[in-house]
């Protein structure tokens, strides 16, 4: 059996997106918001985790430490400007997480 770790994904999909690609996707909800809680490790982790366990298939260890690296990077207090909407194309920790989403899509499994 095989799982696709379909959260992860996601989530990493849609941040890899274009910016107005993402605000498409997630229209109606704060989309910096929605981006960084999709791969929050509680969520989008404890689905691979649960996932590999139900199937005894492993994510590489890397690519769980690149996620995981990848959701610090989007860790900022409420009221930083990594939240205004208008970040989301210019910050440069969105233009890196955008980066970053793509390459580990390529090191996820075949859907």
């Amino acid at each position: 059996m095989t799982t696709s770790f379909p959260l992860l994904r996601d989530a990493l999909t849609n941040l890899a997106l274009p910016p107005e690609r993402q605000r498409q996707q997630l229209a109606g909800a704060a989309v910096p918001d929605e981006l960084a809680l999709d791969l929050d490790l509680d969520i989008a982790l404890r689905s691979v985790n649960d996932a590999m366990e139900r199937a005894g298939v492993r994510l590489a260890p890397a690519v769980v430490a690149a996620v995981e690296q990848l959701n610090d990077s989007l860790a900022a207090p409420p009221g930083d400007g990594l939240w205004d909407d208008a970040a989301l194309a210019q910050h440069p920790v969105w233009i890196s997480a955008r980066q970053r989403a793509a390459e580990l899509l390529a090191l996820m499994p075949p859907a």
